[in-house]
């Protein structure tokens, strides 16, 4: 993608392949290449090499995410979003122009939907899945023979015809040449950011699962091919001896059958790293994998350069997991999420050499609730099920992935096709047709909350706050302060709470209960620009916002239990967002009943310092645990029974 520019795997494994039957294939990447200059650049190509046949490949359809196909503005934003098939198009008609040579094209992103691709951009040949036998019979094929040719897809009396498939083992020699390595990279010498991420090395190839938003098992087979350790071994040796040591393992899953495939693979790259100086060690990572290591297994994997890679939950609701076809049931997942966090907090590096809390690096995991099969219900489970077992305090970060890539071989039901959208190169979207970006939100989410952007915010939301403890992080006090009351009524405040009798003051507020002195009050209300005074006055504040709190827990606790909000600090403290989300909705749909409710609450106080502060003191708690009254939030936390009126 043009955003993350990777250097093609292909340009790796198909020489090698062709290698075998005394085949050369000569890469060549556009994507450095000015449109314009296409042609040319094409002339020249063919002039120095002379070709007898021309290869594309096209390892995506899109980038498969539906943020990148916003409506944009401007020309020069929509000319910036992803459509390969858009330019492998062009690229043909531009071939055409300038040679009569046959035209082949291959690619993950072509073996999806190879039947629509081929009768939209008309190549003569199209490879899906496996090159071998195109390349095993390419005298054939130069011959009009193509019967033996497993894969192969091509035009007769224009009628498009398929051969049989075939799912070839992964090379069972080594890939890498001197050549191909200077050649990857050079590319990412043209393009530093972001830059090398890895080698690719593939290990196995095809997934014995069917999750639903995954289409490795289509292009690949569901059967698993392993590669032999010794040609993985010896691809490593090779990109070591040129100074390579950053590895990306590919694999449709590192451990589809079980784990010992990979912790072999483990146990080899120890070995090796073992033998090896510090400045010739590897580090690899791969694709996803299923979460069912143990903290004995994360250990192999860690002592062995392994940096993680990721794993596909839909949500903690075997119901969904079940509709998604996914390998994962609670019972065994909830087992493995721990030591995967755990594993996740030892390999993590700090930001900084001078930061190493576990608040400076990310120890997150990923979900993709954005299923077709997600409802109301899902989402309570979820959220419920993560609480009790306590998921939000392992992870900082939580991602989720909100809609998913529609194709037809899926055969989508038609609840999904009545949300599902495509987009075209100029960002309008259409009507559902797979070989543009295709997207679908959850059908039940969308009926209840209206829209997929709606959707986005309140995948957010619950990421940040009941999947993570990200929301802590973005808990601003200062301008909580700013936005809710003033430095007077702070000191008034202090000033009053310190004549309760039995208030028990934590030391480090000492100095400002007894000296609230109106020029550190007044700190807290200026404009912050330097980014000393900013962590200054963001420390002052929530100082004060804890000590406020925990002085009127104890000195007014009936009246924060009334408004079902915690009426100790030892409750504050002891407390999730989910259980307090829990605990107001139970007697709160909106904002504007508890807001209600608190002014009936409070408007009977006497003096009015008391009054405002517990207001103020209410909405802190709120706004501590970002919680969000909203109706449509309601039954994500409570069972309603939709018969009753509320």
């Amino acid at each position: 993608m043009d955003g993350f520019p990777v250097f093609p795997y292909a340009f790796i494994q198909i020489p090698a392949i062709a290698r075998q039957v005394g085949i050369e294939v000569v890469c060549k990447d556009l994507l450095r290449i000015p449109k314009e200059t296409w042609k040319k650049t094409l002339q020249t190509l063919i002039q120095q090499h002379k070709p007898v046949m021309i290869l594309i490949t096209l390892r995506n359809t899109d980038s498969l995410n539906p943020q990148d196909y916003e409506p944009q503005e401007s020309k020069e934003e929509r000319g910036s979003a992803y459509f390969p098939i858009e330019r492998t198009k062009e690229l043909i008609a531009i071939i055409r122009m300038v040679s009569d040579l046959k035209i082949a094209v291959g690619g993950f992103g072509f073996s999806v939907m190879p039947n629509e691709i081929m009768d939209y951009l008309r190549p003569d040949f199209g490879v899906v899945g496996d090159p071998n036998g195109f390349f095993r019979y390419f005298d054939d094929i130069q011959q009009e023979n193509y019967q033996k040719v497993a894969n192969l897809l091509f035009f007769q009396n224009d009628q498009l015809i398929s051969n049989p498939r075939r799912f070839y083992p992964p090379f069972s020699d080594t890939e890498y040449t001197s050549q191909v390595i200077t050649e990857m990279m050079a590319f990412y010498e043209a393009f530093p950011a972001p830059g090398f991420q890895g080698a690719p090395i593939e290990i196995m190839r095809g997934c014995n699962h069917s999750c639903v938003f995954c289409s490795e098992p289509h292009v690949k087979g569901n059967q698993v091919r392993y590669r032999d350790l010794s040609a993985v071994i010896g691809d490593i040796e090779i990109l070591v001896e040129d100074g390579i040591t950053q590895l990306y393992i590919v694999s449709s899953e590192l451990n589809p059958e079980g784990n010992k495939f990979v912790l072999e693979l483990a146990d080899r790259i120890h070995i090796f790293n073992e033998e090896q100086p510090e400045d010739r060690k590897v580090t690899w990572y791969g694709a996803n994998y299923l979460l069912n290591f143990n903290n004995d297994e994360y250990e192999r994997l860690h002592r062995s350069g392994f940096a993680g890679g990721w794993f596909d939950i839909t949500a903690l609701d075997d119901e969904n997991a079940r509709a998604m076809r996914t390998p994962y049931r609670n019972k065994d997942l909830l087992t493995h999420l721990k030591p995967y966090a755990q594993f996740k907090r030892k390999q993590a590096t700090p930001i900084s050499k001078n930061e190493s809390s576990e608040g400076d690096v990310i120890i997150g995991w990923t979900m993709f609730l954005g299923n077709p099969a997600t409802t109301i219900e899902t989402i309570r489970k979820t959220l419920q099920i993560a609480n009790q077992n306590g998921l939000s305090q392992y992870f900082n970060h939580c991602g989720i992935s909100t809609t998913i890539r529609v194709f037809d071989y899926e055969k989508p039901n038609q609840a999904t096709l009545n949300t599902a959208y495509s987009v075209t190169p100029e960002l309008e979207r259409t009507n559902y047709r797979q070989i543009n970006p295709s997207f679908a939100p959850p059908p039940a989410l969308l009926q209840d909350f209206g829209s997929a952007d709606k959707i986005s915010q309140l995948f957010k939301y619950l990421a940040e706050t009941y999947l993570s403890t990200k929301y802590k992080k973005t808990r601003d006090w200062h301008n909580f302060l700013k936005g809710n009351t003033t430095a007077l009524s702070i000191e008034s405040w202090m000033a009053e709470l310190s004549k309760i009798k039995g208030v028990s003051v934590p030391i480090h507020l000492k100095e400002i209960t007894e000296k609230p002195t109106i020029s550190a009050l007044r700190k807290l209300f200026a404009e912050r620009s330097q980014e000393s005074m900013i962590q200054s006055s963001e420390s002052l504040a929530k100082q004060v916002v804890d000590f406020l709190l925990s002085v009127c827990l104890e000195a007014f606790p009936k009246f924060f239990e009334t408004l079902r909000l915690p009426k100790t600090a030892d409750e504050l403290n002891q407390m999730t967002s989910y259980e307090l989300a829990v605990a107001v909705f139970d007697k709160w749909s909106t904002e504007k009943d508890f807001l209600e409710a608190l002014t009936i609450q409070t408007q009977s106080l006497f003096p009015e310092w008391k009054c405002e502060l517990l207001q103020f003191c209410a909405q802190a708690i709120l706004y501590k645990f970002n919680i969000l009254i909203k109706r449509k939030y309601r039954p994500l936390f409570i069972l309603i029974d939709s018969t009753a009126s509320e």
